[in-house]
């Protein structure tokens, strides 16, 4: 199996200059590089450079996958747009890291698959991701929660450890939260149990009340940090000042991760009861629609070999297979198989000409023997 891995930065808060597009493109001669991105693909040899490194200096996003099962994504924060405290509860492993770098902050999520299909690799979609930083930006935890169930889906958390804080609304996730699970190949049915003791209250309208009720003072004050940096995201930052003044208190004691694998595996052993049980609804629909199906034809059995004949004349296949099917069927059902197979052998004589739809019948009683 040939190796292939692929490599993309972008950068979101300003665009790359000429100085540094020539840095990087001394990294690699074959890169695509603009302004605002670096994408490059590998059959054989490797990035010569340390993407950890390259964050650090260039871009604020970064999406990594190999096909022995790797997939990595990098996120560039800036230090004082988040509460780099509260997202540090659910941070410190391998597969769910988190560092300062000068005035930013660097998450580092890493999910490994060895026992994957390598023929269906996704390579994944960095634009799909890419919202995460600003939810981050706006205080929005649920972001860090998937990260810590990636860690605990890579078998990095102990059964002891107690999970952090659950934010609300894990039952009701973003575009991009629900692209980071399938990305990271996060247990469902670990989320499905933190999103049973996760809030679903929605903050927007807690969030405009506190804004009307701010200060004149603290008002005046919002509006002079908008002036003296007119890039920033003023919304995102009022509503992360919100959310770190406003975390909800714990309801009940944390659970620790074993008890969370129990809920989880009780959400699994439901959902498959539940598939069951629809697949049982199902195939009983089925049945009945069937037999529906064939007390009808049953009605008008003459003149259904009679339609049968006229579409086999007209070449109509395709019709022509399905009424045989439906007519065999029918005399198997009621016992008639013989009185099938002669007014068949019947139809044959008087349409030998059309050699294409009996070659292709043979071939479907080739395919369906029990028939």
């Amino acid at each position: 199996m040939s190796e292939h891995q692929v490599y993309e930065f972008v950068v979101l808060d300003r665009p790359l200059t000429e100085k540094q597009m020539a840095e990087l493109r001394a990294i690699s001669s074959r890169a695509e590089i603009s302004a605002s991105r670096f994408w490059n693909a590998y059959d054989w040899g490797d990035l010569k450079a340390d993407p950890a490194k390259l964050m650090e200096r260039y871009f604020d996003a970064h999406l990594y996958s190999a096909n022995w099962g790797t997939h990595r994504l990098m996120l560039r924060v800036p230090r004082a747009r988040i509460d780099a405290k509260a997202l540090a509860e659910y941070f410190g492993t391998s597969a769910a890291g988190m560092r300062i770098a000068g005035d930013s902050v660097i998450l580092d999520l890493v999910s490994q698959d060895e026992e994957r299909d390598y023929d269906d690799e996704s390579e994944g979609s960095l634009a799909a991701l890419a919202p995460l930083r600003a939810e981050l930006m706006r205080g929005d935890l649920r972001v860090a929660y998937l990260a810590w169930l990636s860690a605990v889906t890579c078998g990095e958390v102990d059964d002891e450890a107690r999970e952090p804080p659950v934010p609300p609304g894990l039952a009701s996730l973003t575009a991009a939260q629900d692209a980071l699970i399938d990305w990271l190949r996060i247990d469902t049915d670990l989320l499905s149990a933190a999103a049973a003791t996760s809030s679903q209250d929605d903050d927007r309208g807690a969030f405009a009340a506190w804004v009307a009720k701010l200060p004149a003072r603290a008002k005046d004050e919002w509006i002079r940090r908008a002036a003296d940096d007119p890039e920033l995201a003023l919304g995102s930052e009022l509503l992360r000042a919100f959310r770190a003044r406003s975390k909800p208190k714990d309801a009940s004691p944390r659970r620790t991760l074993g008890e969370l694998r129990a809920a989880a595996d009780a959400h699994a052993e439901a959902r498959r009861r539940a598939g069951q049980a629809r697949a049982e609804k199902a195939k009983r629909a089925e049945a009945a629609a069937k037999t529906k199906r064939l007390d009808a034809l049953a009605k008008r059995l003459v003149g259904a070999w009679n339609e049968l004949e006229e579409l086999v004349a007209k070449s109509s296949y395709d019709a022509a297979l399905t009424l045989a099917s439906e007519l065999r069927e029918l005399a198997m059902r009621d016992g008639e198989s013989i009185a099938f197979g002669e007014r068949f052998d019947g139809l044959r004589k008087r349409q030998q000409r059309r050699r294409g739809f009996f070659d292709r019948w043979n071939r479907a009683s080739r395919a369906a023997p029990n028939r």
